[in-house]
């Protein structure tokens, strides 16, 4: 939600002191593409560009917004795919160049599960959750930006 807000925000900005406004979206078969150039009534332009592919598994998003007073903040987005398995990661980097990071791994097979969540934030602490299921035992492992980890084990229920 937070994502899809600031997004609005930056391009509710620009329109509201646009010149003008030129969008260009192409789409083919796992490719998408949008540039928008909005330019200002100085002169000046900021920029939207989003490049998307996917196909055989795999998906990128790669989202670039510059700003009237050029600088740039970004959001890549990569995932895949496969038998037992998929991944997913986002990077974001702000317009003051701080980067954040999400990433999210999941396998399963031959009755065991495991999942797992990191997020690194812009100061450089990663939290880190993972939950893991096998021989009827779910363990759930978080460890926190500061190093500490704790570890909680339970019978797993079994559907019927």
């Amino acid at each position: 939600m937070y994502k899809k807000i600031q997004w609005l925000l930056i391009a509710t900005a620009a329109l509201a002191s646009a010149q003008s406004v030129s969008t260009t979206i192409e789409q083919t078969p796992g490719n998408f593409s949008r540039d928008t150039t909005v330019t200002g009534a100085n002169g000046k332009t900021a920029t939207y560009q989003n490049n998307a592919t996917w196909g055989n598994g795999s998906y990128s998003d790669n989202r670039n917004v510059t700003g009237f007073n050029g600088k740039t903040a970004n959001s890549n987005t990569t995932a895949s795919r496969g038998p037992g398995y998929t991944s997913r990661q986002t990077t974001k980097t702000g317009f003051n160049g701080g980067t954040s990071t999400y990433q999210n791994n999941r396998s399963w097979g031959n009755g065991a599960y495991s999942d797992t969540q990191s997020y690194t934030g812009v100061n450089g602490g990663t939290r880190t959750d993972t939950k893991t299921r096998s021989g009827g035992v779910v363990t759930n492992t978080f460890t926190g930006r500061n190093g500490n980890t704790r570890s909680f084990s339970r019978a797993a229920r079994y559907r019927r």
